[in-house]
């Protein structure tokens, strides 16, 4: 070929036809105030540039205002909001009046909107402010007309940019507004944070799916022959076609490099076509890939040096041969003077070529370029992201002065645009600096202590408590040494706090509450002795000393009368905080509605205050609240409130923020909602903590067991093992968990060891024998149920089994009588347990009795929020379900016909079947079989299978059994040989499809075969 190849400019979409049609469908819905968001997503390289910029030219033909923000691979430069900022400046420049009524889109604008000294708390909520902003602005717009608004590259975005696009997506109502976000695929690794975004947005209603693969073989020929444009054979187009696997760009390098040398690897063919340009053009591309995917103009003339005509010309052949992209007109109106490469991938293979040395120099040329007097000071950046992009550069050239007086700077400005994820990386790399630097508090402008609890701050926002607590021990102890007493108690209770995000820390968190109040309780009355009392209260609560957390909730709010009046809001988290855990002893100490009056009132205290972690707690309380008493509508409403109110704001792997996930994945687990809870329960590889991902992951077994897919479940259970989990939560979900799964699977020696292990697990903290946790009462139920199926499958005698069983029941009273429930009484889901040990117990000790296995069902009628006896085919609820299956059993095993428990049967299985709970469903279909009953209203009922299959040596053999007789005693009574029982008796389970000779008695029984007389009651396995 002669001449530059056009790669793409100017040609038609190839193939497409779907996804330009969902693109159509969308900007038609949304013209009409029907909003959508669309997340388009594929490998590098595969189009969706080129989609998106069909999307922009129909969009603008139909009349749409087109908003585009980039998302930049910045390193570790981590600007937070950066295609947020570029939207605002966007609409700052066209329409400064829907911008000028909202200040808090100064945050996203040059020069930022400097902050006074705030708490924590108080900085999510200007990070809402952000939010609510944008938003507001979007209304106004839409209004006036449709609009859309693309997010490029979420794969290279900030943890704010991705929360603020979550927000956005979850509230399209009827906005005239459609929002494309895209991303590449092939660089979403299990553990790349975008992912669990991703999962949390599939999930909205409003939102859909583009997922774009790799062009046909017809297609990509034919892409390849407008991409050559006459140039090349037909059979180089052939060989190039097949090489680009659909991969546009891959398409466009190799069309672009095509010579009988072409090379074999993407990164080869890369090379070799900047190979082929000036060595002066190399040179500025090699300047150019350090600074990023995109650089200005200005400073890549400082940086390169060249003279203007040199570096121009440099420019125009990158540009003319498709490298570089020089800014649009109306990015340069924005101030925008500078390039970006083609494609990412292409930048990549440049900077990846360049020698170490070679790379070292050029970042440390970028970083002095960046620390110019003009746009330094401690808050004195114009440029956004300057001092982030600054302390890249500076860490890369090695210069670590500059990099620790960057980062400081880069932490305060994340702290401006509200960003905690950018504070705690920013911070975290001012503190690895801090030792290597001579006299760091002069060159940071700021103490280490300072530096040190903006990252504690940082992490415990953003889901990683142990970190948050690793750096707010290191933080009390800089504080003890400066030797500033108001500092050390500050610091102290804040770090308390953070001790009880991690289960088993509570005495540390006690002893470092009191170490705090012992240096502030002489003082006058003040916000922070408030707060430390408050804070004392809260841990006491949480070791169940609840007369002194009263008196000390008590004394916080008196400290707070005493202080003058006035907007404090401050003070006002600190008084909400101390109603919540005067509610919380309220609960315990017998009366629910005092409680939740008073987390009624922390509730209006605490959201103005703008302390999330306080107000995320008076949800979590009042969600767990309604749990107890069986009001699981009501709870989920809460908890899916208190987690929408975490996600807005960034807080959703908070301490709170968890709690509420984990809580409203049970409880959507106990009302049926098992997709929600399956859903809910992954973190889709997600970078969090130890504590995050046990929780979670134990949550999410319960559903995983009712669908019967244990494999994963034995995998994930390992994996729980092996992070010895401290949390009783954790322990108790593993035992409750893993027993079930073992007795689906017929395996209850199994299940009784893990009921055993996660019995002794949880004597841990203020859980003792004496005071034993109420999660015993359902592992005593499944305790008990285990030995009934060890006796059935002759894996235990029956007086032994039948003794471990009435030990696993009196575990479970025990717990019922001594235990501490958060009512005062036991809810009815302890009720509902107590009831099934005890039921367990009777398929061992006596003649099958089908009303206990109804008064278990009626005890799990919260589960549908039902409050009367559960009879006929009306919906019930999972535990219901097994319930009725046993009662079933009962009834048949009792002499029964089919009539009496044809309802109950079709009850659970509509139920199982509904739930995907295959392992029930499987046990109610063999039940049914065997009493003749058809599970599908509507069909006729068949007669019982086999009318008479046993000859009658076999009928006295079984007969005999069903009166309890052994193989010797039967041989004995029928004058036959013990092997010749045997015999007998295998057939006879092989004729009735049992897998035991209990289940065959049964079976018999069920099918009219045996008269009814004493004999051992029927278990089939469940």
């Amino acid at each position: 070929m002669t001449g530059v190849a056009r790669l793409g400019v100017g040609i038609e979409l190839v193939g497409r036809r779907h996804e330009v049609s969902a693109l159509t469908d969308a900007l038609e819905r949304a013209a009409v105030g029907k909003p959508t968001g669309l997340l388009m997503s594929g490998d590098a390289g595969v189009g969706k540039s080129r989609l998106v910029a069909e999307a922009v030219e129909r969009a603008a033909g139909s009349g749409f205002t087109v908003l585009v923000g980039r998302c930049l691979d910045t390193a570790e430069s981590a600007l937070p909001y950066l295609p947020f900022t570029e939207i605002v400046g966007a609409l700052a420049a066209t329409r400064p009046e829907l911008v000028a009524e909202h200040v808090a889109l100064r945050h996203l604008l040059p020069g930022g909107l400097a902050r006074a000294a705030a708490t924590g708390e108080q900085r999510d909520l200007g990070q809402l402010q952000v939010f609510d902003a944008v938003l507001s602005v979007l209304d106004h717009l839409t209004a006036a007309t449709p609009a859309l608004l693309v997010v490029e590259d979420m794969h290279w975005s900030d943890r704010s940019s991705r929360d603020l696009l979550f927000f956005l997506l979850s509230r399209l109502t009827g906005q005239r507004l459609v929002v494309l976000a895209t991303y590449r695929s092939d660089d979403l690794h299990r553990r790349h944070p975008l992912r669990p975004l991703l999962s949390e947005l599939v999930r909205l209603p409003q939102v859909e799916r583009i997922d774009l693969g790799p062009l046909d073989s017809r297609e990509s020929l034919e892409l390849v022959r407008r991409l050559a444009d006459g140039g090349l054979p037909e059979a180089k187009l052939r060989r190039i076609a097949r090489r680009s696997e659909g991969n546009a760009f891959f398409a466009e390098e190799l069309v672009s490099a095509s010579s009988d040398g072409l090379p074999h690897g993407l990164v080869e063919v890369l090379v070799a076509r900047i190979e082929g340009l000036s060595p002066t053009t190399q040179r500025v591309l090699r300047i150019a890939s350090v600074a990023g995917r995109r650089v200005s103009h200005r400073k890549l003339a400082a940086v390169s040096g060249l003279p203007d005509d040199d570096l121009e010309q440099a420019l125009r052949e990158a540009a003319a041969h498709h490298v570089l992209v020089a800014a649009h007109t109306e990015q340069r109106a924005f101030g925008d003077d500078g390039y970006h490469f083609r494609h990412a991938l292409l930048r990549e293979a440049i900077y990846h070529d360049l020698l170490p040395g070679e790379r070292s120099r050029v970042h440390a040329a970028y970083a002095e370029l960046l620390a110019v007097p003009g746009g330094t000071g401690p808050r004195g950046v114009a440029e956004p992201g300057r001092a982030a992009e600054l302390a890249h550069h500076a860490m890369a050239g090695h210069d670590l002065r500059l990099a620790l007086a960057a980062s400081v700077q880069a932490a305060m400005e994340a702290d401006d645009r509200e960003a905690p994820a950018e504070v705690l990386l920013h911070s975290e790399r001012a503190i690895e600096l801090w030792r290597a630097v001579p006299d760091a508090e002069a060159v940071a402008g700021i103490d280490e202590c300072s530096v040190t609890r903006w990252a504690a701050w940082g992490a415990s926002s953003t889901g990683d408590p142990d970190r948050g607590i690793a750096l707010g021990r290191r933080a009390l102890e800089l504080a003890e040494e400066r030797g500033d007493p108001a500092l050390t108690a500050r610091i102290g209770q804040r770090y308390a706090l953070r001790l009880l995000d991690l289960p088993g820390r509570e005495q540390e968190a006690l002893a470092t509450a009191r170490r705090a109040l012992a240096l502030l309780e002489r003082e006058p009355p003040s916000s922070e002795l408030a707060w430390i009392h408050t804070t004392l209260a809260r841990v006491l609560t949480r070791i169940d000393h609840f007369a002194e957390a009263v008196s000390e909730a008590e004394t916080a709010l008196a400290v707070a009368e005493h202080l003058p009046p006035g907007p404090d809001s401050d003070l006002d988290a600190a008084k909400a905080d101390a109603l919540v855990s005067l509610a919380v002893c309220a609960e315990y100490g017998g009366d629910p509605e005092r409680a939740r009056q008073l987390l009624g009132e922390a509730k209006s205290l605490a959201r103005p205050s703008g302390n999330l972690t306080v107000e995320l707690r008076a949800y979590y309380s009042l969600g767990i609240s309604l749990l107890d008493e069986g009001r699981l509508a009501e709870a989920g409403a809460e908890f899916a409130a208190g987690e929408e109110r975490a996600a807005s704001t960034g807080t959703t792997w908070s301490a709170y923020g968890l709690n509420l996930r984990v809580a409203h994945v049970i409880a959507r687990f106990m009302r049926g909602e098992w997709d929600a809870a399956e859903a809910a329960a992954e973190i889709a590889g997600e970078s969090v903590s130890a504590v995050v991902a046990t929780r979670l992951a134990a949550a999410g077994l319960l559903t995983a067991v009712g669908r019967g897919r244990f494999g994963p479940v034995q995998r994930r259970l390992a994996e729980l093992r092996d992070s010895t989990p401290v949390d009783e939560q954790v322990i108790l979900l593993m035992g409750q968990a893993g027993a079930e799964a073992a007795l689906w699977q017929g395996r209850p020696d199994e299940a009784a060891r893990r009921v055993r292990e996660a019995i002794a697990g949880l004597e841990i903290g203020s859980y003792t024998e004496l005071t034993p946790h109420l999660g015993r009462i359902m592992l005593g139920a499944l305790g008990a149920a285990a030995h009934v199926e060890m006796a059935a499958a002759g894996l235990q005698p029956v007086e032994e089994a039948t003794a471990e069983a009435g030990e696993m029941v009196r575990i479970a009273e025990q717990a019922a009588v001594r235990g501490l429930p958060r009512a005062g009484t036991l809810g009815p889901e302890g009720t509902a347990w107590l009831q099934r040990a005890r039921a367990e117990l009777t398929r061992l000790t006596g003649p099958p009795d089908p009303a206990v296995w109804r008064e278990v069902a009626d005890a799990f009628g919260y589960e549908t929020g039902g409050t009367g006896p559960c009879s006929g085919p009306a919906p019930v609820g999972y535990r219901q379900a097994y319930a009725l299956l046993r009662h079933a059993e009962a009834v048949l095993a009792s002499g029964g016909s089919r009539p009496p428990v044809e309802p109950d049967l079709r009850a659970a299985y509509a139920t199982a079947t509904a739930f995907g709970a295959a392992p029930l469903a499987d046990a109610l279909r063999r039940l049914a079989e065997r009493a003749g009953v058809q599970l599908e209203a509507g069909a006729p009922s068949p007669a019982p299978a086999g009318a008479d299959p046993l000859t009658p040596r076999e009928r006295s053999v079984l007969a005999l059994v069903a009166e309890g007789g052994t193989n010797r005693q039967v041989g004995a009574e029928l004058f036959i040989s013990e092997k010749t029982v045997s015999v007998h008796l295998s057939r006879v389970m092989a004729k009735l499809g049992a897998s035991s000779r209990t289940e065959a008695v049964s079976i018999a029984y069920a099918r009219g075969l045996l008269a009814p007389a004493d004999r051992e009651p029927a278990r089939p396995t469940p």
